[in-house]
C-alpha cells in the first residue's frame, strides 16, 4: 500500500472508527453468516482476520473456538475494535496493526484467514491475495468479501467514482472474474463464489464517512444522473422527498490453498 493511501486510510477511518464499530452493515448482515459458514472455523484452529474494522468477523472467528488474530492498518479502529470484543471477553482474540499487503507472519501460520469489506482501499490487491495465500498453512482456507462491480468498465468507474465522492479513500472494487483471478494467481483453488445485494439509504451510508451536505447532494445527483447499466446495478431511488435508496453489491469468494 503507497504511503499517501495509508495515510488516506489511517485518516479516514481513524477519524470515524466508532462509526463501523456499531454500523449495522458491518455488524451483521448475510455477508458475515455466510463468510463464517463458508470458511468453517473449528475449535483450536488458528485464524487471522485482516482490516479487521469493527472486528465483527474476528468476533465471529473466535466464538467458533478459533484461536484468532485481528489485524487492521489503523491503530484508532484496531483500538476500537478490541474495546467492543473485550467488553464481551477477548480472551482468544489477539490484535495487531498490520499492513494487508506486507503481513507481519512467516509462512503457513493459520488455518484460516479472512478480509470482509476493505479490499476495495487497498492499491494491490492481487499482492494482498498473495500474502494471505502466503500465511495460510497448506490446505487451509482464504475467505474474502468485498465491494462488486459489473463487467462494464464504463459503469465500473461510474460506480468506483460514486464510492470515492462518499470515501476518498475507496480506491477500486473489482468484477467477479477479476477476484477469481486474484485467487487463482495466488495459488489458491476457488471453491465458493457467491454475490448479494446490500440494501443502503444515502443518509445513513454518506454520515457514517463524514459526509457534508454539498457531497451527499452531490451523491444524490450522481444517483439520478445514473447512466442505465449504473442505474441497473445499483437499482438508485430518488423520491422527491425523503431520502433516496440504492445498492450496493458485495462478492464472497473462497479458496482452500494447495
Amino acid at each position: 500500500m503507497s504511503p499517501n493511501a495509508k495515510q488516506l486510510t489511517q485518516q479516514q477511518f481513524g477519524t470515524h472508527a466508532e462509526g463501523y464499530v456499531h454500523s449495522p452493515t458491518h455488524a451483521r448482515g448475510q455477508t458475515l453468516s455466510r463468510l463464517i459458514e463458508a470458511v468453517a472455523p473449528q475449535p483450536g484452529q488458528r485464524a487471522l482476520d485482516v482490516a479487521t474494522g469493527g472486528g465483527h468477523t474476528a468476533r465471529r472467528l473466535a466464538e467458533a473456538g478459533a484461536w484468532t488474530v485481528a489485524g487492521d492498518l489503523t491503530l484508532r479502529m484496531l483500538q476500537a475494535a478490541r474495546a467492543n470484543l473485550c467488553a464481551e471477553g477477548c480472551e482468544s482474540v489477539a490484535f495487531v496493526q498490520l499492513d494487508a499487503e506486507d503481513l507481519p507472519f512467516a509462512g503457513n501460520q493459520f488455518d484460516i484467514v479472512t478480509c470482509r469489506v476493505a479490499p476495495h482501499h487497498f492499491p494491490d490487491v492481487a499482492r494482498f491475495v498473495r500474502e494471505m495465500a502466503r500465511v495460510t498453512r497448506p490446505g487451509g482456507v482464504v475467505g474474502v468479501v468485498d465491494q462488486l462491480t459489473p463487467g462494464d468498465p464504463q459503469a465500473a468507474r461510474y460506480i468506483n467514482a460514486f464510492e470515492r465522492l462518499r470515501d476518498p479513500s475507496h480506491l477500486w472494487s473489482y468484477n467477479q472474474v477479476e477476484w477469481e483471478g486474484f485467487f487463482r494467481g495466488a495459488g489458491l483453488d476457488v471453491e465458493t463464489v457467491e454475490t448479494f445485494i446490500v440494501d443502503h439509504t444515502l443518509g445513513e451510508w454518506s454520515e457514517r464517512m463524514g459526509c457534508d451536505a454539498a457531497t451527499t447532494l452531490r451523491l444524490r445527483a450522481m444517483m439520478v444522473h445514473a447512466p442505465p447499466p449504473v442505474a441497473e446495478w445499483m437499482q438508485p431511488h430518488v423520491p422527491p422527498v425523503g431520502d433516496p435508496t440504492f445498492v450496493i453489491r458485495q462478492i464472497l469468494i473462497v479458496g482452500r490453498k494447495r
